[in-house]
């Protein structure tokens, strides 16, 4: 079977319509979601803590990394009955992109993303300025009584 020359160059302008207009569709979904929410009374801090917790696990990733991990295996060991040679690049290759992408999931899975909660105000314990125009009285009703 023998393909055209207007075949040739029609077939992969097509895929790429075809696949530009999946992401623009999943986009325009995306967003008719997010005005769809906001007209309920969805916050947009709501939204994008919702859109990272989506996001926090990155399982793509790890699957991703093994699959490939493992077919470079195979192939590394498929190819040694040839023998040594650079043919066993071939194998190589992919099990290590395959190792890079389990690396990267396991050294990313543990951020969160967003702020961290932490306390609004300083304690004197963690080296924070004490304020000198607040007065003993001030302190014991703000801090609470000093306990030695």
């Amino acid at each position: 079977m023998t393909l055209s020359p207007y075949a040739i160059i029609l077939i992969p302008i097509i895929l790429l319509l075809v696949i530009l207009g999946f992401v623009t569709l999943n986009r325009y979904i995306t967003y008719k979601e997010r005005v769809e929410l906001a007209r309920l009374g969805f916050s947009l801090e709501d939204l994008n803590r919702d859109a990272a917790t989506k996001r926090q696990g990155h399982r793509g990733v790890l699957w991703g990394g093994v699959m490939t991990a493992m077919s470079g295996l195979a192939l590394l060991l498929g190819l040694s009955t040839l023998g040594m040679g650079a043919w066993l690049l071939g194998g190589l290759l992919p099990l290590f992109v395959g190792l890079g992408m389990v690396f990267i999931y396991f050294n990313t899975s543990g951020t969160a993303p967003g702020p961290s909660e932490q306390d609004d105000e300083p304690s004197v314990r963690e080296g924070a300025e004490v304020n000198p125009f607040v007065t003993e009285r001030e302190g014991v009703r703000n801090n609470g009584p000093d306990v030695h």
